[in-house]
């Protein structure tokens, strides 16, 4: 009989543990679930934070010669209108031993942007040529009067 009252006390204290891991774990779910609700509920602001343009080029000095396989470097010089816009890389179209180039620029929505457009910027564009013979750089200069795009155009010989 004492086993029965031994097993008996146990499959309660059982019992009652499973419930409060059933509320323990009930609670961890009513938690995840009001938290994804909070999250997703959010409204985001649909207006983009910052904007991508292309940045005419206003030179560059393009080595004469270069090596197939080892990086050289081009130096750069553009101009940005505003303090808002910022460097992000180069735009770069290769066709061939043709590389039409411009600058990448980011200009953040800002209503305190001041006027850069007197500052020359340098930067330097890497670039490592994969077979010898001349290739080709069309730096991006703007658009005619009809629209049509200009271009400051440099070869170099690669060996």
């Amino acid at each position: 009989m004492g086993f029965f009252l031994f097993f008996y006390a146990t499959f309660f204290k059982v019992m009652h543990l499973m419930k409060s891991l059933e509320k323990l774990r009930m609670k961890k779910l009513l938690f995840f679930f009001l938290l994804a609700i909070t999250v997703t509920a959010c409204v985001p602001d649909d207006t983009p934070k910052s904007d991508e343009f292309a940045l005419v080029v206003e030179d560059a000095t393009v080595p004469a010669s270069m090596v197939s396989g080892q990086m050289a470097t081009i130096q750069v010089k553009y101009r940005r209108p505003t303090d808002c816009h910022i460097f992000n890389g180069f735009y770069i179209d290769s066709d061939g031993f043709t590389q039409t180039i411009s600058v990448r620029s980011l200009k953040f929505n800002d209503s305190n942007c001041n006027d850069d457009s007197e500052t020359l910027y340098d930067v330097p564009l890497n670039f490592m040529p994969s077979q010898a013979g001349t290739y080709r750089f069309k730096f991006w200069k703007g658009q005619d009067g009809n629209g049509a795009p200009i271009f400051i155009e440099f070869e170099s010989v690669v060996e």
